[in-house]
Protein backbone atom coordinates (compact mmCIF):
# COMPACT_ATOMS: atom_id res chain seq x y z
CA UNK A 1 0.00 0.00 0.00
CA UNK A 2 1.48 3.36 -1.02
CA UNK A 3 2.77 5.64 1.71
CA UNK A 4 1.02 8.62 0.19
CA UNK A 5 -1.29 8.96 -2.77
CA UNK A 6 -1.46 12.54 -4.04
CA UNK A 7 -4.07 13.12 -6.68
CA UNK A 8 -2.86 12.54 -10.19
CA UNK A 9 -2.01 15.53 -12.29
CA UNK A 10 0.22 18.54 -11.91
CA UNK A 11 -1.38 21.30 -9.88
CA UNK A 12 0.23 24.67 -9.25
CA UNK A 13 -0.53 24.61 -5.48
CA UNK A 14 1.72 21.53 -5.15
CA UNK A 15 4.63 23.11 -7.04
CA UNK A 16 6.33 24.79 -4.06
CA UNK A 17 6.46 21.77 -1.69
CA UNK A 18 7.32 19.46 -4.59
CA UNK A 19 10.20 21.70 -5.65
CA UNK A 20 11.38 21.87 -2.04
CA UNK A 21 11.46 18.06 -1.89
CA UNK A 22 13.37 17.84 -5.16
CA UNK A 23 15.90 20.39 -3.87
CA UNK A 24 16.27 18.51 -0.59
CA UNK A 25 16.99 15.33 -2.53
CA UNK A 26 19.62 17.22 -4.52
CA UNK A 27 21.17 18.43 -1.26
CA UNK A 28 21.46 14.88 0.08
CA UNK A 29 22.76 13.69 -3.29
CA UNK A 30 25.38 16.45 -3.41
CA UNK A 31 26.54 15.73 0.13
CA UNK A 32 26.84 12.03 -0.67
CA UNK A 33 28.94 12.82 -3.74
CA UNK A 34 31.13 15.65 -2.45
CA UNK A 35 31.50 14.60 1.17
CA UNK A 36 33.53 11.50 0.39
CA UNK A 37 36.60 13.58 -0.53
CA UNK A 38 37.07 14.75 3.05
CA UNK A 39 36.54 11.22 4.39
CA UNK A 40 39.08 9.44 2.18
CA UNK A 41 41.90 9.42 4.77
CA UNK A 42 39.61 7.79 7.35
CA UNK A 43 38.30 5.28 4.80
CA UNK A 44 41.84 4.46 3.71
CA UNK A 45 42.94 3.79 7.28
CA UNK A 46 39.83 1.82 8.24
CA UNK A 47 39.84 -0.50 5.23
CA UNK A 48 43.64 -0.64 5.04
CA UNK A 49 43.98 0.54 1.44
CA UNK A 50 46.29 3.16 -0.02
CA UNK A 51 45.23 6.77 -0.45
CA UNK A 52 45.33 6.27 -4.23
CA UNK A 53 43.04 3.26 -4.01
CA UNK A 54 40.64 5.17 -1.78
CA UNK A 55 40.57 7.92 -4.39
CA UNK A 56 39.05 5.48 -6.89
CA UNK A 57 35.82 5.79 -4.90
CA UNK A 58 35.42 9.23 -6.48
CA UNK A 59 36.18 7.79 -9.93
CA UNK A 60 33.71 4.91 -9.52
CA UNK A 61 30.95 7.38 -8.67
CA UNK A 62 31.80 9.69 -11.59
CA UNK A 63 32.02 6.88 -14.14
CA UNK A 64 28.65 5.51 -13.02
CA UNK A 65 27.08 8.97 -13.38
CA UNK A 66 28.55 9.52 -16.84
CA UNK A 67 27.84 6.07 -18.31
CA UNK A 68 24.75 4.79 -16.53
CA UNK A 69 22.75 7.99 -16.10
CA UNK A 70 21.58 8.30 -19.73
CA UNK A 71 21.02 4.53 -20.06
CA UNK A 72 18.85 4.36 -16.94
CA UNK A 73 16.90 7.41 -18.08
CA UNK A 74 16.10 5.67 -21.37
CA UNK A 75 15.03 2.49 -19.57
CA UNK A 76 12.71 4.38 -17.20
CA UNK A 77 11.37 6.92 -19.70
CA UNK A 78 7.97 5.21 -19.92
CA UNK A 79 7.40 5.24 -16.15
CA UNK A 80 5.68 8.00 -14.16
CA UNK A 81 8.25 10.50 -12.91
CA UNK A 82 7.30 10.15 -9.25
CA UNK A 83 7.82 6.40 -9.48
CA UNK A 84 11.27 6.94 -11.01
CA UNK A 85 12.18 9.49 -8.32
CA UNK A 86 11.14 7.13 -5.54
CA UNK A 87 13.04 4.24 -7.12
CA UNK A 88 16.18 6.34 -7.57
CA UNK A 89 15.99 7.54 -3.98
CA UNK A 90 15.57 3.96 -2.80
CA UNK A 91 18.70 2.94 -4.70
CA UNK A 92 20.55 5.98 -3.36
CA UNK A 93 19.56 5.08 0.21
CA UNK A 94 20.69 1.50 -0.38
CA UNK A 95 24.04 2.64 -1.76
CA UNK A 96 24.64 4.93 1.20
CA UNK A 97 23.52 2.25 3.65
CA UNK A 98 25.87 -0.35 2.17
CA UNK A 99 28.66 2.24 2.22
CA UNK A 100 28.10 2.68 5.95
CA UNK A 101 28.22 -1.05 6.68
CA UNK A 102 30.68 -2.55 4.22
CA UNK A 103 33.96 -4.05 5.41
CA UNK A 104 35.53 -4.96 2.04
CA UNK A 105 36.87 -2.33 -0.34
CA UNK A 106 35.57 -3.92 -3.61
CA UNK A 107 32.06 -3.93 -2.14
CA UNK A 108 32.51 -0.29 -1.19
CA UNK A 109 33.47 0.50 -4.79
CA UNK A 110 30.32 -1.24 -6.01
CA UNK A 111 28.22 0.70 -3.49
CA UNK A 112 29.67 3.99 -4.69
CA UNK A 113 28.95 3.03 -8.31
CA UNK A 114 25.35 2.17 -7.36
CA UNK A 115 25.06 5.51 -5.56
CA UNK A 116 26.40 7.36 -8.61
CA UNK A 117 23.99 5.63 -10.99
CA UNK A 118 21.05 6.34 -8.69
CA UNK A 119 22.14 9.95 -8.26
CA UNK A 120 22.35 10.46 -12.03
CA UNK A 121 18.87 9.05 -12.55
CA UNK A 122 17.47 11.13 -9.69
CA UNK A 123 19.09 14.35 -10.88
CA UNK A 124 17.90 13.97 -14.48
CA UNK A 125 14.37 13.10 -13.39
CA UNK A 126 14.25 15.85 -10.75
CA UNK A 127 15.34 18.48 -13.28
CA UNK A 128 12.79 17.44 -15.89
CA UNK A 129 10.09 17.20 -13.22
CA UNK A 130 10.93 20.68 -11.90
CA UNK A 131 10.67 22.10 -15.40
CA UNK A 132 7.07 20.84 -15.67
CA UNK A 133 5.85 21.88 -12.21
CA UNK A 134 5.52 25.54 -13.16
CA UNK A 135 4.56 27.41 -16.29
CA UNK A 136 7.14 27.77 -19.08
CA UNK A 137 7.89 31.32 -17.96
CA UNK A 138 9.24 30.02 -14.62
CA UNK A 139 11.07 26.96 -15.89
CA UNK A 140 14.51 28.43 -15.18
CA UNK A 141 13.65 29.33 -11.61
CA UNK A 142 12.30 25.83 -10.98
CA UNK A 143 15.49 24.25 -12.34
CA UNK A 144 17.53 26.71 -10.23
CA UNK A 145 15.80 25.52 -7.06
CA UNK A 146 16.91 21.93 -7.73
CA UNK A 147 20.44 23.02 -8.64
CA UNK A 148 20.42 25.13 -5.50
CA UNK A 149 20.16 21.97 -3.42
CA UNK A 150 23.47 20.75 -4.87
CA UNK A 151 25.09 24.14 -4.28
CA UNK A 152 23.89 24.24 -0.69
CA UNK A 153 25.33 20.75 -0.15
CA UNK A 154 28.78 22.21 -0.76
CA UNK A 155 28.13 25.03 1.72
CA UNK A 156 26.40 23.07 4.48
CA UNK A 157 26.35 19.36 3.71
CA UNK A 158 30.06 18.79 3.13
CA UNK A 159 31.29 20.68 6.24
CA UNK A 160 28.59 18.98 8.31
CA UNK A 161 29.63 15.54 7.03
CA UNK A 162 33.28 16.32 7.77
CA UNK A 163 32.39 17.37 11.32
CA UNK A 164 30.21 14.32 11.86
CA UNK A 165 32.92 12.07 10.49
CA UNK A 166 35.57 13.56 12.76
CA UNK A 167 33.40 12.92 15.83
CA UNK A 168 31.61 9.64 15.06
CA UNK A 169 33.57 8.18 12.15
CA UNK A 170 33.05 8.08 8.42
CA UNK A 171 30.49 5.27 8.58
CA UNK A 172 28.16 7.44 10.65
CA UNK A 173 28.11 10.01 7.83
CA UNK A 174 26.71 7.53 5.33
CA UNK A 175 24.36 6.04 7.88
CA UNK A 176 22.85 9.48 8.41
CA UNK A 177 22.76 10.10 4.65
CA UNK A 178 20.91 6.80 4.13
CA UNK A 179 18.32 7.83 6.74
CA UNK A 180 17.96 11.30 5.24
CA UNK A 181 17.51 9.80 1.78
CA UNK A 182 14.69 7.62 3.06
CA UNK A 183 13.08 10.71 4.54
CA UNK A 184 13.24 12.44 1.16
CA UNK A 185 11.81 9.30 -0.44
CA UNK A 186 8.74 9.48 1.83
CA UNK A 187 8.37 13.20 1.16
CA UNK A 188 8.61 12.64 -2.60
CA UNK A 189 5.96 9.92 -2.42
CA UNK A 190 3.68 12.34 -0.56
CA UNK A 191 4.33 15.67 -2.25
CA UNK A 192 5.52 15.16 -5.83
CA UNK A 193 2.52 15.00 -8.19
CA UNK A 194 1.90 11.54 -9.59
CA UNK A 195 1.58 12.59 -13.21
CA UNK A 196 2.09 10.06 -15.95
CA UNK A 197 4.70 10.96 -18.57
CA UNK A 198 3.62 12.12 -21.98
CA UNK A 199 3.37 9.32 -24.55
CA UNK A 200 7.06 8.62 -25.12
CA UNK A 201 8.58 9.02 -28.55
CA UNK A 202 10.38 6.09 -30.08
CA UNK A 203 14.02 5.61 -29.19
CA UNK A 204 15.07 6.53 -32.73
CA UNK A 205 13.08 9.77 -32.50
CA UNK A 206 14.70 10.62 -29.17
CA UNK A 207 18.17 9.88 -30.54
CA UNK A 208 17.49 12.12 -33.54
CA UNK A 209 16.47 14.89 -31.13
CA UNK A 210 19.69 14.37 -29.15
CA UNK A 211 21.81 14.66 -32.28
CA UNK A 212 20.04 17.74 -33.63
CA UNK A 213 22.49 20.51 -34.50
CA UNK A 214 22.10 22.68 -31.41
CA UNK A 215 21.93 20.11 -28.60
CA UNK A 216 25.37 18.45 -29.03
CA UNK A 217 26.90 21.92 -29.24
CA UNK A 218 25.22 22.88 -25.95
CA UNK A 219 26.57 19.68 -24.38
CA UNK A 220 30.06 20.58 -25.63
CA UNK A 221 29.76 24.12 -24.26
CA UNK A 222 28.75 22.73 -20.87
CA UNK A 223 31.68 20.30 -20.84
CA UNK A 224 34.24 22.96 -21.83
CA UNK A 225 33.05 25.63 -19.40
CA UNK A 226 32.71 23.10 -16.57
CA UNK A 227 36.22 21.86 -17.33
CA UNK A 228 37.46 25.45 -17.22
CA UNK A 229 35.88 26.01 -13.83
CA UNK A 230 37.24 22.80 -12.29
CA UNK A 231 40.70 23.32 -13.79
CA UNK A 232 41.13 26.16 -11.32
CA UNK A 233 38.62 25.44 -8.55
CA UNK A 234 40.11 22.01 -7.83
CA UNK A 235 43.27 23.77 -6.68
CA UNK A 236 41.67 26.91 -5.26
CA UNK A 237 42.53 26.12 -1.64
CA UNK A 238 46.19 25.55 -2.50
CA UNK A 239 46.21 28.75 -4.55
CA UNK A 240 44.72 30.79 -1.71
CA UNK A 241 47.16 29.46 0.86
CA UNK A 242 50.30 29.59 -1.25
CA UNK A 243 49.70 32.74 -3.30
CA UNK A 244 47.15 34.85 -1.44
CA UNK A 245 48.63 34.02 1.95
CA UNK A 246 45.33 33.29 3.67
CA UNK A 247 45.24 31.12 6.77
CA UNK A 248 43.09 28.03 7.14
CA UNK A 249 40.27 29.92 8.92
CA UNK A 250 40.17 32.64 6.26
CA UNK A 251 40.17 30.06 3.46
CA UNK A 252 37.28 28.21 5.10
CA UNK A 253 35.32 31.46 5.38
CA UNK A 254 36.03 32.30 1.75
CA UNK A 255 34.81 28.87 0.65
CA UNK A 256 31.60 29.28 2.66
CA UNK A 257 30.92 32.73 1.23
CA UNK A 258 31.72 31.42 -2.25
CA UNK A 259 29.16 28.69 -1.73
CA UNK A 260 26.56 31.25 -0.74
CA UNK A 261 27.52 33.34 -3.78
CA UNK A 262 27.17 30.27 -6.00
CA UNK A 263 23.67 29.66 -4.63
CA UNK A 264 22.70 33.25 -5.39
CA UNK A 265 24.20 32.91 -8.86
CA UNK A 266 22.16 29.75 -9.44
CA UNK A 267 18.92 31.60 -8.67
CA UNK A 268 19.89 34.64 -10.74
CA UNK A 269 20.92 32.40 -13.63
CA UNK A 270 17.62 30.56 -13.55
CA UNK A 271 15.63 33.79 -13.46
CA UNK A 272 17.63 35.25 -16.35
CA UNK A 273 17.28 32.03 -18.35
CA UNK A 274 13.49 32.35 -18.11
CA UNK A 275 13.75 35.51 -20.18
CA UNK A 276 16.79 34.97 -22.39
CA UNK A 277 18.19 31.43 -22.08
CA UNK A 278 21.01 31.85 -24.61
CA UNK A 279 22.02 35.29 -23.35
CA UNK A 280 22.07 34.04 -19.76
CA UNK A 281 24.34 31.17 -20.82
CA UNK A 282 26.84 33.33 -22.67
CA UNK A 283 26.84 36.17 -20.12
CA UNK A 284 27.56 33.75 -17.26
CA UNK A 285 30.37 32.06 -19.23
CA UNK A 286 31.89 35.47 -20.08
CA UNK A 287 31.78 36.58 -16.43
CA UNK A 288 33.37 33.29 -15.39
CA UNK A 289 36.21 33.71 -17.89
CA UNK A 290 36.83 37.31 -16.82
CA UNK A 291 36.90 36.52 -13.10
CA UNK A 292 39.39 33.67 -13.59
CA UNK A 293 41.54 35.79 -15.91
CA UNK A 294 41.99 38.59 -13.39
CA UNK A 295 42.88 36.28 -10.49
CA UNK A 296 46.62 36.15 -11.40
CA UNK A 297 46.75 39.95 -11.39
CA UNK A 298 45.29 40.33 -7.90
CA UNK A 299 46.05 37.00 -6.23
CA UNK A 300 48.51 38.51 -3.73
CA UNK A 301 45.88 41.00 -2.51
CA UNK A 302 43.22 39.28 -0.39
CA UNK A 303 40.88 42.28 -0.41
CA UNK A 304 40.62 41.92 -4.20
CA UNK A 305 40.93 38.14 -4.51
CA UNK A 306 37.97 37.52 -2.21
CA UNK A 307 35.33 39.42 -4.27
CA UNK A 308 36.79 37.99 -7.48
CA UNK A 309 36.30 34.49 -6.07
CA UNK A 310 32.70 35.34 -5.13
CA UNK A 311 31.99 36.57 -8.67
CA UNK A 312 33.63 33.45 -10.07
CA UNK A 313 31.43 31.20 -7.93
CA UNK A 314 28.24 33.11 -8.76
CA UNK A 315 29.04 33.04 -12.48
CA UNK A 316 29.51 29.27 -12.51
CA UNK A 317 26.27 28.75 -10.59
CA UNK A 318 24.43 30.91 -13.10
CA UNK A 319 26.06 29.11 -16.03
CA UNK A 320 25.16 25.61 -14.80
CA UNK A 321 21.50 26.54 -14.40
CA UNK A 322 21.33 28.34 -17.74
CA UNK A 323 22.96 25.37 -19.48
CA UNK A 324 20.36 22.98 -18.09
CA UNK A 325 17.51 25.32 -19.07
CA UNK A 326 18.87 25.57 -22.61
CA UNK A 327 19.09 21.79 -22.82
CA UNK A 328 15.55 21.27 -21.50
CA UNK A 329 14.15 23.76 -24.00
CA UNK A 330 15.97 22.22 -26.95
CA UNK A 331 15.43 18.58 -26.12
CA UNK A 332 11.75 17.78 -26.75
CA UNK A 333 10.88 14.94 -27.17
CA UNK A 334 13.97 13.66 -25.33
CA UNK A 335 14.06 15.95 -22.28
CA UNK A 336 14.88 13.24 -19.75
CA UNK A 337 17.68 11.65 -21.76
CA UNK A 338 19.05 15.10 -22.63
CA UNK A 339 19.14 16.09 -18.95
CA UNK A 340 21.01 12.89 -18.11
CA UNK A 341 23.40 13.44 -21.01
CA UNK A 342 24.03 17.00 -19.87
CA UNK A 343 24.83 15.75 -16.35
CA UNK A 344 27.20 13.21 -17.90
CA UNK A 345 28.93 15.97 -19.84
CA UNK A 346 29.29 17.97 -16.63
CA UNK A 347 31.07 15.00 -15.05
CA UNK A 348 33.31 14.67 -18.11
CA UNK A 349 34.13 18.35 -17.67
CA UNK A 350 34.88 17.87 -13.98
CA UNK A 351 37.24 14.95 -14.68
CA UNK A 352 39.01 16.68 -17.58
CA UNK A 353 39.23 19.98 -15.73
CA UNK A 354 40.78 18.43 -12.63
CA UNK A 355 43.35 16.65 -14.80
CA UNK A 356 44.08 19.80 -16.80
CA UNK A 357 44.53 21.80 -13.61
CA UNK A 358 47.03 19.31 -12.25
CA UNK A 359 48.99 19.39 -15.51
CA UNK A 360 48.93 23.19 -15.65
CA UNK A 361 50.08 23.43 -12.05
CA UNK A 362 52.98 21.10 -12.81
CA UNK A 363 54.03 22.88 -16.02
CA UNK A 364 53.40 26.59 -15.39
CA UNK A 365 52.55 26.98 -11.72
CA UNK A 366 49.69 28.64 -9.92
CA UNK A 367 49.14 31.36 -12.53
CA UNK A 368 48.68 28.66 -15.14
CA UNK A 369 45.71 26.96 -13.52
CA UNK A 370 43.42 30.00 -13.59
CA UNK A 371 44.57 31.05 -17.06
CA UNK A 372 44.10 27.52 -18.39
CA UNK A 373 40.65 27.47 -16.84
CA UNK A 374 39.83 30.82 -18.40
CA UNK A 375 41.05 29.58 -21.80
CA UNK A 376 38.80 26.52 -21.65
CA UNK A 377 35.88 28.71 -20.59
CA UNK A 378 36.55 31.12 -23.47
CA UNK A 379 36.59 28.15 -25.86
CA UNK A 380 33.17 27.14 -24.54
CA UNK A 381 31.90 30.71 -24.77
CA UNK A 382 33.12 31.03 -28.36
CA UNK A 383 31.34 27.80 -29.26
CA UNK A 384 28.15 29.07 -27.63
CA UNK A 385 28.32 32.32 -29.60
CA UNK A 386 28.41 30.30 -32.82
CA UNK A 387 24.93 28.94 -32.10
CA UNK A 388 22.32 30.66 -34.29
CA UNK A 389 20.14 32.89 -32.05
CA UNK A 390 16.86 31.81 -33.59
CA UNK A 391 15.07 30.64 -30.47
CA UNK A 392 12.71 32.80 -28.40
CA UNK A 393 11.95 32.71 -24.73
CA UNK A 394 9.15 30.40 -23.59
CA UNK A 395 5.63 31.70 -23.88
CA UNK A 396 3.76 32.42 -20.66
CA UNK A 397 0.66 30.90 -22.21
CA UNK A 398 0.08 28.01 -19.84
CA UNK A 399 -2.38 26.48 -22.24
CA UNK A 400 0.41 25.75 -24.67
CA UNK A 401 1.36 22.14 -25.04
CA UNK A 402 4.90 21.05 -24.13
CA UNK A 403 5.68 20.52 -27.79
CA UNK A 404 4.41 24.00 -28.65
CA UNK A 405 6.35 25.53 -25.76
CA UNK A 406 9.49 23.76 -26.89
CA UNK A 407 9.22 25.37 -30.31
CA UNK A 408 9.34 28.81 -28.71
CA UNK A 409 12.66 28.26 -26.99
CA UNK A 410 15.70 30.68 -27.05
Amino acid sequence: MPICSPRAGTHRPTAVPALAVLALGALVLGTSELGVAGLLPAISADLQVSAGAAGTLVSAYAVAVALLGPALTVVTSRLPRRQVLVGALGALATGNGVTALVTEFPTLLAARALTGAAAALYAATALTTAATLTGPERRGRAVAIVFGGITVSAVLGVPASSLLGSVFGWRAVYGVLAALTMGVLVAAACLVPDSAPEPPASLSTQLRALTAARLPVTFAVNAMVTAGHYTASTYLVVLLIEQTGLGAAAVSMLLVTSGVSGTVGTIVGGTAADRHPRHALTAAAALLAISMSVIPLIVTTPVLTWPAALIWSAAFGAFSTAAQVNVSLQATPAAGIAAAANISMSNVGIACGSAAGGLALHLVGYTGITLTGAALTIAGLTTALLLPPHLKRPSSDTSATPAKAARTVT
